[in-house]
């Protein structure tokens, strides 16, 4: 007997592949995808659920400053603002809201790098 839904592994590895999110790019894209990640996870996609409740894990062991924290909420959150309308919320420059984004998505990255994440172990039990 396997203990596998191979359907459930295609849709991880989709993420894991779409995704990269050892690295910064990887976890803009993310971040920008995920209100439509959400809606998925309403259509039985338990792989969205998964990678969403990781993103989170992520973003609080990452250890963000308010400012960043603020500013990934600002861009990547509810509002979906450009780094030009976060700086007019914020009271900063435009170059200091990409500061903030590149230093939150890299300790994020960094995150999902220490748990290896994009390295997908499958197991099986076979009777």
């Amino acid at each position: 007997m396997t203990i596998l839904n191979v359907d459930m592994m295609e849709k991880a590895q989709f993420y894991v592949a779409k995704y990269a999110l050892d690295n910064v790019d990887g976890v803009k894209r993310l971040l920008a995808d995920r209100y439509i990640i959400d809606e998925r996870r309403f259509k039985g996609d338990t792989a969205a659920s998964d990678i969403l409740i990781d993103l989170s894990r992520a973003i609080e062991k990452a250890n963000l400053s308010e400012k960043q924290v603020e500013v990934i909420a600002l861009i990547y959150g509810y509002w979906q603002l450009t780094q030009r309308e976060a700086s007019e919320v914020m009271g900063v420059s435009q170059k200091q809201v990409w500061r903030y984004v590149q230093a939150a998505v890299e300790k994020i990255a960094d995150v999902f790098a220490e748990w290896k994440y994009n390295e997908i172990e499958v197991w099986m039990e076979v009777e």
